[in-house]
């Protein structure tokens, strides 16, 4: 039997890497279109998305996006999370509901009320506006991951501290926060994720010529004609993503987090 569930998660974790692993032999091709197997291998495509000025602009203004997405949204989530966890709040569960109902309304369905409002209110085409955006799809899963970290605090260690005459911000900056650090880390990162990957605000909100890096993707697949420079950056961010990742978990051991060990 542990033979059987051995195999059966090698091959869920193959399929799920195989889209991955076959953008590179793709990407890697003589040729002018996507083909497989390769006409032939040459690394012209990985060359030329590194010269592409628009594919670079939208890659910038993407880390932009969901560095500002993520930290803002983890900011917002901490003291939602203290308040929610500690404070005596009337109605907590629907403050709690309402924190993260945008996690539970289609997107297509927020994005559209956020194009009738941002007319309203002049911020129609405008980054801040897609900012904004952002934050209403990080903010329930940045609060969701701070929440469970909170309510397991040993408050004996903050009690302690005030006894012996720290203060709450001395208190909340030596203690508190240290313990908080590695969830803090991952929900940040969970938030830069979603942010980065988000199609749908990007693509109803975002000015003509100011397209992030996957509705830039999706227009020239669908559009203007797919090239092997998609697989080339596909490639690029999946590397990038798995560099990033462990390093995460060598400095700060997200993988013990996320398998339920911190």
């Amino acid at each position: 039997m542990r033979l059987v569930l051995r195999i059966f998660v090698y091959l869920v974790v193959f399929v799920m890497l195989l889209p991955i692993l076959m953008s590179l032999p793709v990407a890697l091709t003589a040729g002018s279109y996507v083909t497989f197997p390769p006409a032939g291998l040459s690394a012209k495509w990985f060359v030329e998305m590194s010269q592409d000025g628009i594919l670079m602009e939208s890659i910038g203004r993407s880390l932009l996006l969901a560095l500002f997405a993520a930290f803002f949204g983890v900011v917002l989530s901490l003291p939602c999370g203290f308040a929610i966890e500690r404070g005596r709040l009337a109605g907590r569960t629907v403050i709690e509901t309402l924190i993260t109902s945008p996690r539970m309304i289609p997107q297509i369905v927020l994005v559209l009320a956020l194009l009738i409002y941002y007319e309203w209110v002049n911020l129609a085409e405008s980054f801040t506006g897609l900012v904004i955006a952002h934050f209403l799809i990080t903010v329930p899963l940045s609060f969701r991951t701070l929440l469970v970290g909170i309510s397991t605090l040993d408050r004996r260690l903050e009690w302690s501290s005030a006894i012996l005459g720290a203060t709450w911000a001395r208190t909340f900056r030596m203690i508190v926060l240290p313990h908080l650090k590695t969830i803090m880390i991952a929900a940040f990162t969970f938030a830069f994720i979603i942010s980065f990957n988000n199609v749908t605000m990007a693509l109803f909100l975002s000015a003509v010529g100011e397209r992030t890096l996957p509705v830039e993707m999706f227009n020239r697949m669908y559009v203007g004609g797919m090239t092997p420079v998609i697989p080339a950056i596909s490639f690029v961010l999946a590397v990038v993503g798995v560099a990033v990742f462990i390093v995460l978990d060598r400095t700060i051991g997200v993988l013990k987090y996320l398998s339920g060990q911190s």
